[in-house]
């Protein structure tokens, strides 16, 4: 039920990557986008640890349809907002309760699936079907009824979606899930003292900046190239086609190895991979060829994600389910922050080279960190066995 749910608010989260055509309509400037942009960002990453924490505090269901209520209601006020501060605003609360399911997911995961190899398989389920099918079916179908029915309208297909997710999880997710009561008071303070969690978000901050380069470096290169919004959806097409298609045939290989041991070596190779694949994009020239390197980062994105994910879920203690992933989805939201950022200012300095260089960059670090994370995890391992014995 929680991975249909999220399959359903994600194919059909048109506000998101419509939101800067919405503040456009209006006649606002490129500065006003970015600042609604930015207000989006800044409630997606506090919004992962709230969310992370009611989880823990209060339980999914509560946690759920409190935010999935709030969505509906924000996307629908947002749209017929049209002043610059109603949109900041409504960006801003948007952004809080966007991706809450995942903290919800995740912390459902760890605690439903005790096994790590069923968790592995559950998690590149997750990644291949609900993240890349629900994101193409949102490009895709959102491209098409844009300038049909308008995008104020796709806001509320958005709002519509989040509201019967709400309606789902107050029915169907089990009242004993809220039962929190018992468990030992915990804060982000002690979760932020967890030097695994803190070295594991680290990484996946400097593996996403590279990666994010699919929705930020890749549609400004294209502009360069004269290549408008259909090559840049066709690239994307590429990508979560490419996703969907190894999900299955790798998902057997992976979680058997992921089930022996948290595998460093695959998630510091699958940094290396998916950085090097977005830096060759950055000298693509047409949209088959930026169509191949997207496509070809989806091995490394599925790798990536389950090893990262499987590593969570083995150091999260029972009482920082929520807290643990909501930290841990940050990263997502930071690096949605940083890339874009990070695009720009590589492409007006330097120009295609220096997009590559900064790419490749960002994901050797990714995978640079994997060492002292590995040293952590044994540390970890080590402590836990004298606590024991």
């Amino acid at each position: 039920m929680l991975l249909g749910g999220s399959l359903l608010v994600r194919a059909a989260g048109f506000a998101y990557p419509f939101m800067s055509f919405h503040v456009a309509q209006p006649g606002h400037g490129p500065a006003a986008v970015g600042a609604v942009l930015a207000a989006f960002g800044a409630g997606w990453v506090v919004g992962e640890l709230v969310c992370g924490g009611l989880v823990d505090r209060y339980g999914r269901r509560l946690t759920l349809v409190a935010t999935m209520v709030l969505a509906a209601t924000v996307l629908i006020l947002m749209a017929g907002a049209h002043t610059l501060p109603a949109l900041m605003v409504g960006a801003a609360l948007a952004g809080l309760v966007y991706d809450a399911p995942r903290p919800v997911l995740s912390a459902a995961i760890a605690e439903l699936v005790p096994d790590p190899a069923a968790r592995a398989k559950v998690d590149a389920w997750r990644y291949g079907c609900v993240v890349n099918v629900g994101a193409a079916i949102t490009g895709g179908v959102g491209g098409l009824l844009a300038d049909r029915i308008g995008i104020p309208t796709l806001f509320w297909i958005n709002a519509i979606a989040c509201a019967v997710f709400a309606m789902v999880a107050a029915r169907c997710i089990p009242a004993q899930s809220l039962c929190t009561t018992s468990a030992p008071k915990t804060t982000y303070w002690r979760a932020l003292c967890d030097r695994r969690l803190v070295l594991l978000l680290l990484s996946s901050v400097a593996t996403l900046t590279a990666l994010m380069g699919l929705l930020s470096a890749m549609p400004m290169l294209m502009t360069a190239h004269g290549l408008g919004a259909g090559a840049f959806g066709a690239a994307q097409l590429a990508n979560a086609l490419a996703v969907v298609v190894l999900t299955p045939l790798i998902t057997p290989w992976l979680s058997a190895r992921a089930a022996v041991r948290p595998r460093l070596d695959i998630l510091a190779g699958a940094a290396l991979w998916t950085s090097a694949c977005m830096a060759t994009a950055a000298f693509a020239q047409t949209t088959a060829a930026f169509s191949v390197a997207a496509a070809a980062c989806a091995p490394g994105e599925i790798a990536w994600f389950v090893v990262a994910a499987g590593i969570v879920h083995r150091i999260v203690p029972p009482a920082q389910r929520g807290r643990y992933h909501g930290i841990w989805g940050t990263a997502l939201a930071t690096a949605a922050i940083i890339a874009p950022i990070l695009a720009s200012y590589s492409l007006l300095h330097g120009g295609e080279p220096l997009v590559a260089a900064t790419t490749l960059a960002a994901g050797v670090i990714g995978a640079a960190l994997a060492a002292p994370l590995a040293c952590a995890l044994v540390s970890g391992e080590r402590e836990i066995i004298e606590l024991t014995t």
